[in-house]
């Protein structure tokens, strides 16, 4: 009927580790990021002396700022200095840690950087310029060649200071008004980038090794969209996708941080893992070079009344019992609490994700365990992904002493990226998710998950069994506009292919 219109959501349709530093290439890497602001908490807990190095293959310090001139400083010169340069010697001048610049190697005892320790530990060791507190100044700088130029030059010279790897790029975000973007991102992103990669491979060649250019991005559809693909992927490693954060304390009813696949009660089309993935792998970006990043942290919500998923919220996180972070607590102290007792556990089988329900107060945590976090192992392993982005990897240490077991998610991924365990059903047979349940806008979204491509078709039924619409669309997304239809209750019935049909039911308020 002409009033239903499908809407189409999606689009249809780093070089090996140098032998220096791995004898030989795993099929998957895990790349860690590691803010240099956490190596102070917890009595110095985690550092560069103490990384569970065996677990990583690369490691991304966090974060050198950018400067409105295009060139680079430190954001905490007191620690940055110490972690990227060593120990100080007695010759530093008194208030040489009070000063941004990117430091003397003078100044610091020998062997004793945090790339000395990867390096032994057969590790590469690159840094990420910007994350969400420090992108100001991309969109200026992006735009100009001179600061351009400048910046790839910092760049190049932040790798011989600190004997990094490469370089990462985390601007949030391209294009994104609210954060000093423009349309005119799309064009300068792929600029700022092809400065560096010069700068990069110039200097690859006076050292004598390999560096490698990445970048993290968001996974918003609308972050996705202004990024010149085709251009940007010829031109980096890797891409670190953020694939977190998709909801949070400011939504109206408590979701997951990071789905794999669609929750049942998504508000937006794209906001999971594998949607994500998937839009990448649309714009032409080759599976080997996307990383899928994994949280390693959660995220709380306050609900209005006895907590739940997708409960109405009060736009607050947990705050008094996760005193470090209600908004983004770490994994090892959210395991704490239900070790105690103080939250059931519970599996989403739609979006393939745990969540926890406090026992005593209106608190509801998302958040990844090991269980779904080796799910996502194998999702890119599915995939055929180049690997894992992890943020961040000092979330899950628990103990004074760091071992193997103070390292379970990253254990579950190694064990998964071992190739001896069978993908999961859940994985490989094709699934097509219908969400919301409940519609307030009208739309109802749809996401077909398959490894092979396929057709989807899709029936709208009235409470009678009605047809009142029927679909077919070969693209992994689509949507359905229901806004002509009067507020009731609906049943959606989907079938991928000659398989069974499914059908869920869709409230229209």
């Amino acid at each position: 009927m002409k009033q239903f219109s499908g809407l189409l959501l999606w689009l249809s349709g780093f070089s090996v580790l140098s032998s220096c530093i791995q004898s030989q290439t795993p099929q998957h890497f895990i790349t860690g990021y590691y803010p240099g602001w956490r190596a102070g908490e917890r009595n110095g807990l985690i550092t560069p002396a103490t990384l569970a190095y065996q677990q990583y293959d690369i490691i991304i310090y966090a974060f050198l700022n950018l400067e409105a001139d295009g060139s680079l400083s430190l954001i905490k010169p007191q620690q940055d200095k110490v972690l990227l340069l060593g120990p100080l010697r007695a010759n530093a001048p008194a208030d040489y840690l009070k000063s941004s610049d990117l430091g003397t190697p003078a100044y610091h005892q020998p062997g004793q950087r945090f790339a000395d320790y990867a390096h032994r530990h057969r590790v590469r060791l690159t840094a990420s310029v910007g994350g969400w507190a420090h992108s100001t100044h991309f969109p200026i700088v992006a735009a100009d060649p001179a600061k351009r130029a400048r910046f790839a030059a910092a760049c190049a010279r932040a790798i011989e200071l600190y004997h990094l790897d490469g370089i990462d790029l985390d601007w949030e975000y391209p294009g994104d008004p609210t954060r000093n973007g423009s349309l005119t991102d799309y064009a300068h992103f792929t600029a700022l980038l092809q400065e560096v990669r010069n700068a990069l491979d110039a200097l690859k060649l006076r050292l004598g090794r390999d560096l490698m250019l990445t970048i993290a991005c968001g996974a918003a559809p609308k972050h996705l969209a202004a990024i010149d693909w085709p251009q940007v992927h010829r031109l980096v490693n890797a891409i670190n996708l953020m694939t977190y954060s998709f909801y949070g304390q400011w939504d109206a009813v408590s979701n997951h941080n990071a789905p794999l696949f669609p929750p049942a009660n998504a508000t937006q089309a794209g906001y999971s893992c594998a949607e994500a993935v998937q839009t990448l792998l649309n714009y032409g970006v080759p599976p080997a070079k996307i990383n899928l990043g994994l949280a390693f942290y959660g995220r709380s919500y306050l609900t209005e009344g006895t907590p739940a998923l997708h409960a109405r919220t009060s736009g607050r996180p947990d705050s008094e019992r996760f005193s470090r972070s209600g908004t983004t607590p770490p994994y090892h102290e959210i395991a704490q609490h239900l070790r105690n007792g103080a939250y059931s556990y519970h599996w989403d089988d739609t979006a393939q994700v745990p969540y926890l329900l406090s026992n005593t107060h209106p608190s509801f945590v998302s958040f990844d365990d090991e269980r779904s976090i080796a799910l996502k192992a194998q999702y890119i392993r599915l995939r055929k992904l180049r690997g894992a982005a992890i943020w961040d990897i000092t979330g899950e240490y628990p103990y004074p002493s760091v071992n193997s077991t103070a390292t379970p998610l990253t254990n579950a991924i190694r064990r998964v990226f071992s190739g001896t365990e069978p993908l999961p059903n859940d994985l490989t047979q094709p699934r097509v998710c219908v969400f919301p349940h409940t519609t307030y806008s009208g739309f109802v979204h749809l996401f077909a998950h398959s490894l092979n491509p396929g057709r989807t078709e899709a029936t709208v039924l009235d409470s009678r069994g009605k047809v009142l619409h029927q679909v077919t669309f070969t693209s992994p997304g689509h949507s359905i506009d229901m806004r002509t239809l009067p507020a009731g209750t609906y049943r959606i019935r989907t079938r991928f292919n000659s398989g069974p049909p499914a059908e869920m039911e869709v409230v229209k308020k």
